[in-house]
């Protein structure tokens, strides 16, 4: 890998030096060209797209906050896809943001993507141009005046399902588009678009049976992003912990607390987890968050994925174990399928299974075995 401005030989950054990185914004913004769209296709948002256009009419400053794999970078690029004379600048991976704009050609709008490690700094260049309209996308606002906050929700049921089938498909073209655990799948990863991106990537090798089974560990399964995506894009947990990684220590201590038991957290402190877009408007919090704040769950790498030992049970296995032992409870079949998060028509047809396995005919016979030594 070289320095993209000097070409010096580099590992991993993509410049040799803050010098280079501030040439190569200052040769951007010299040759100020519309955003480039992307080659998949967009889901939804139609509704996003047009309130945001209105507010960028009304407002010199506008700032798109909302949680981690939430779209906010997908939907600012894809509103100023056509627009001419944008400048749009990406700040995931800087450490500090250069007056990219002194001296160059005005843009008609500036875009800042991914404010949060730079928010002074991105404070600083709006206030040095008090004339320009900016857009930005951040975890938190960026607390200038005349900002205008937009804060993105999660996917409506119906676009999420459309996202997670368009993505799907792109993979194999044979996916049921109608499958009945498309709206499990959906609901389980709180209709994050990311979320449902990385899980769609997945039909190739796991059903949404297996899939669904495995969203309990989310932050292990979620990590087959595009090759081409920024890091935090790449898996679920690299986007979470990119956010936790800027909290205090005080907000982290909240944020596992609020995760075990809401009530132990005060106010002001919800507030600031509010305002990181940790916790929802109504100060609710997202199971992907609250799943990623447990004690347990790693919040620096994932947890490796250990090669399955000889003889270890698989996925199948180990949920009809699951539906014996709730048919031993007396749980009829529409309360292990919603305690399972699947079909009826699955838990159905695991109960047959259960029985051609056993060599048994009724469900009292099943229950017998599950007790036996």
């Amino acid at each position: 890998m070289t320095c993209e401005e000097c070409g010096t030989k580099l590992t991993t950054a993509k410049y040799c030096s803050g010098a280079c990185r501030q040439r190569a914004y200052r040769r951007r913004a010299r040759g100020v060209v519309p955003a480039s769209p992307r080659l998949d296709t967009f889901a939804g948002r139609s509704t996003e797209l047009a309130e945001l256009t209105t507010l960028l009419a009304r407002n010199r400053i506008v700032t798109v906050t909302g949680p981690p794999g939430v779209g906010k970078s997908r939907l600012v690029h894809e509103l100023v896809a056509n627009r001419q004379h944008v400048l749009l600048v990406e700040l995931a991976d800087v450490t500090g943001v250069p007056d990219l704009l002194a001296g160059a050609p005005r843009p008609g709008l500036l875009v800042l993507d991914g404010c949060e490690r730079v928010l002074a700094g991105c404070a600083e260049l709006i206030a040095a141009h008090p004339s320009f309209r900016v857009l930005a996308t951040s975890h938190e606002p960026l607390n200038v005046p005349g900002e205008q906050v937009y804060r993105l929700k999660p996917l409506g049921a119906r676009d999420a399902k459309r996202l997670f089938v368009d993505r799907a498909v792109a993979l194999d073209s044979e996916f049921d588009e109608n499958a009945a655990l498309l709206d499990v799948v959906c609901a389980r990863l709180d209709r994050l678009p990311l979320a449902l991106e990385l899980a769609a990537r997945l039909v190739r090798v796991l059903t949404l049976e297996e899939l669904v089974a495995r969203l309990d560990d989310r932050f292990a399964v979620l990590t087959s992003g595009p090759r081409d995506a920024p890091a935090h894009h790449r898996s679920l947990h690299a986007a979470f912990d990119r956010c936790y990684a800027l909290l205090t220590e005080a907000e982290k201590v909240a944020l596992h607390k609020f995760a075990l038991m809401p009530g132990t957290v005060g106010q002001e402190m919800a507030e600031r987890l509010r305002a990181r877009s940790l916790l929802e408007p109504d100060f609710t919090m997202l199971e992907s968050v609250r799943q990623f704040a447990l004690p347990g769950v790693s919040v620096t790498t994932p947890r490796p994925q250990a090669e399955p030992e000889e003889g270890a049970l698989s996925w199948r296995d180990e949920r009809l174990l699951r539906v014996a032992a709730m048919v031993a409870e007396g749980l009829t079949n529409k309360q292990i399928a919603d305690g399972l998060h699947v079909s009826l028509r699955t838990v159905e047809a695991d109960v047959r299974d259960l029985k051609s396995v056993l060599g048994v005919r009724s469900r009292a016979q099943i229950a017998a075995w599950t007790t036996q030594e």
